[in-house]
């Protein structure tokens, strides 16, 4: 295994080192207590994955492999875990219900969305309902005048396919010939409307026929043709708006062509030129100019629908008025504080401290490790069997040892006089 670089701070690289043994020694619960007294001691920011968390990992690695086969060295510090308290799993909560105020904004929510599908239904049945009603118009104009709109439509064809003047000549003076009464004109107007707004109408259609409707236009100016200038002028708003939508700016000045042309000629009155000058808002308003026309067959589909709205938000409002006369819904149990039972007993030492509890002393550097050489209530190497047969340990040359008055307890400078040396002084390292 190749080991990180080591940190070129001799005292931190013995800080990593001598942790990296104790807990390869003790277990992983150590790294965890060091980690919790540590977590704002910055020397040890290599635990939480700062700088030299790698080399750290590593040192363990080898500690740990080293401890696997040499288990023997457990005996210099046997440290039992420290016990762990088992508790109960908190209480999980049940999600939280919807609030009133939620539930009023969804209703309303979906009233609006409704409302929106609605009117889009509406307008729908209504564009078909008054195309239904022009399509019977001109059914009962063509009783009325006998005229024989397929004549038209083989000489639009030629129009449309090759717009040549004499084409254009032809179907112009059809339409003069035919145009005897205002019933003959509106539907000859209202059929050139027809094909040229249809949705399989393409622009050369359009375009060709709109220049059949510009020498028409000329003429009835000429020949003071009133009823077929008036019935072009009912159409010619959709006529021109719808082409002139549907296509690109370099096809659209083909057509802004005409309309200058219309203009300068003054064939239409000054509210039909502004309709044509703005194409979107004069086709908005020819539109809204049929809902009225045909009101007939407009009004029940529009009352209809409103009747169905009203229902909704009837709904919606009955729904709103019972939420809030409901009682305020009881807040959600909060998690119950642990019984006296319960609780963990407090983590104080009793009479005879656990060697890892002690070995937490706090160095003055802010440095915990556990002491190696001398920890209180555990003999050295040498003591171990003595302490398990319950004899009485003799003293040292030095006259420091006994078993009534272990050496290094808490508090006493000697056991800090130990760890001290343990962590800074081994393998050369520096003092304080």
């Amino acid at each position: 295994m190749d080991i990180p670089n080591p940190p070129e701070d001799q005292e931190l690289r013995n800080v990593i080192d001598k942790l990296a043994q104790f807990v390869a020694r003790n277990g992983p619960e150590f790294e965890k207590m060091t980690m919790e007294k540590q977590k704002d001691n910055p020397k040890f920011s290599f635990l939480f994955g700062g700088d030299f968390f790698s080399y750290y990992k590593c040192k363990l690695t080898l500690e740990q492999q080293q401890h696997a086969f040499n288990p023997g060295a457990k005996d210099v510090v046997d440290l039992p875990p420290p016990p762990l308290q088992m508790m109960a799993p908190p209480p999980i909560a049940p999600p939280a219900a919807p609030s009133i105020e939620e539930l009023i904004q969804q209703s309303l929510w979906n009233l609006q969305h409704q409302e929106q599908h609605l009117h889009t239904l509406r307008q729908e049945q209504m564009s078909a309902a008054i195309a239904l009603a022009m399509e019977q118009q001109n059914q009962k104009l063509l009783v009325e005048t006998q005229l024989d709109i397929t004549e038209l439509d083989n000489l639009l064809q030629p129009i449309i396919d090759t717009c040549t003047k004499d084409a254009i000549s032809a179907g112009k003076n059809w339409m003069f010939n035919n145009a005897k009464t205002p019933q003959h004109c509106e539907l000859m107007a209202s059929h050139l409307r027809n094909r040229i707004t249809a949705d399989s109408a393409h622009f050369e259609l359009r375009l060709h026929l709109i220049y059949l409707t510009n020498d028409v236009l000329h003429h009835c100016q000429r020949k003071q043709q009133k009823d077929l200038l008036a019935a072009l002028q009912k159409v010619v708003v959709p006529i021109y708006c719808t082409s002139f939508l549907a296509v690109e700016e370099e096809k659209q000045q083909k057509i802004t062509r005409l309309l200058q042309l219309w203009e300068k000629n003054g064939y239409f009155d000054e509210e039909t030129i502004q309709q044509l000058q703005n194409p979107a808002l004069g086709l908005g308003q020819y539109q809204a100019s049929l809902i009225t026309e045909y009101a007939a067959v407009v009004q029940p589909i529009q009352l209809a629908f409103q009747q169905q709205i009203q229902t909704l938000k009837s709904q919606h409002e009955e729904f709103v008025s019972s939420l809030k006369q409901q009682p305020p819904p009881s807040a959600v149990g909060q998690l119950a504080a642990p019984a006296e039972s319960e609780k963990p007993p407090p983590m104080t030492p009793h009479d005879g401290e656990t060697p890892l509890t002690q070995a937490f002393a706090t160095l003055g550097t802010g440095v915990v490790v556990p002491p190696e050489k001398e920890v209180p209530g555990v003999a050295r190497r040498g003591q171990t069997q003595a302490l398990r047969a319950g004899t009485p340990l003799s003293s040292s040359p030095h006259g420091e040892t006994s078993r009534s008055s272990p050496p290094g307890v808490k508090g006493s400078p000697r056991f800090h006089h130990a760890c001290r040396h343990e962590i800074f002084n081994d393998d050369g390292g520096g003092g304080m």
